[in-house]
């Protein structure tokens, strides 16, 4: 259970889990920090990985392809839905709300406005380059933007999640989770795999 402290951050929370390690055996350090506010959810994210790519500069774009963390969120137990919050290393913002990988309903463009992010690696795109040492991507998600879930405040909440680093089209792709996944292939929208968020 991951217990998200009202108005700091958490302690680091590290992804290692290398659920896939032997088809993808590179794992890059990743680890982050949340917490929240009556406004929303704020995320830090720290990756070191050995090559860096944000090709992607339009909203809604395969950030996944990219160097790419990802924050996989289910406000409530009884309903099946989460949302799947997606960011390349310049804060590209890939969002929707979705049941599975294939029953996605794509976010409004005023959501992607409401999302902020600051990036280390600035927010202009660029191709697949060696690392010059971590990369910090800070962020902020308003209770807003959980555009379908009606959720007013976040205090109490209990709720489960996931989150994952990626990068599909590196030279060296990997795929690192906070929480397991027991599938034969990498897979992240496999809410059954989930693990308990609580908002203190």
């Amino acid at each position: 259970m991951l217990k998200v402290p009202f108005d700091k951050l958490s302690g680091p929370q590290r992804l290692d889990c290398l659920n896939w390690g032997e088809a993808f055996p590179y794992k890059p350090s990743v680890e982050f920090r949340i917490g929240y506010d009556e406004a929303g959810v704020h995320l830090e994210w720290t990756v070191d990985e050995q090559s860096v790519r944000a090709e992607q500069g339009t909203p809604g774009g395969e950030v996944y392809e990219d160097s790419c963390v990802e924050f996989f969120f289910k406000p409530s137990a009884d309903d099946p839905h989460y949302y799947n919050f997606e960011w390349n290393a310049i804060g590209n913002l890939c969002v929707s709300w979705r049941t599975g990988r294939f029953d996605a309903e794509p976010a409004p463009a005023s959501v992607y406005g409401l999302v902020r992010s600051d990036s280390s690696c600035g927010s202009k795109p660029f191709s697949e380059k060696p690392s010059e040492g971590p990369w910090t991507l800070k962020l902020f998600i308003p209770v807003e933007a959980f555009w379908k879930s009606g959720i007013k405040s976040l205090r109490g909440l209990k709720a489960c999640g996931n989150f994952y680093k990626c990068g599909d089209g590196l030279a060296v792709p990997h795929f690192v989770t906070w929480a397991p996944i027991s599938t034969e292939k990498p897979d992240y929208h496999r809410p059954e795999f989930f693990k308990d968020i609580v908002f203190e």
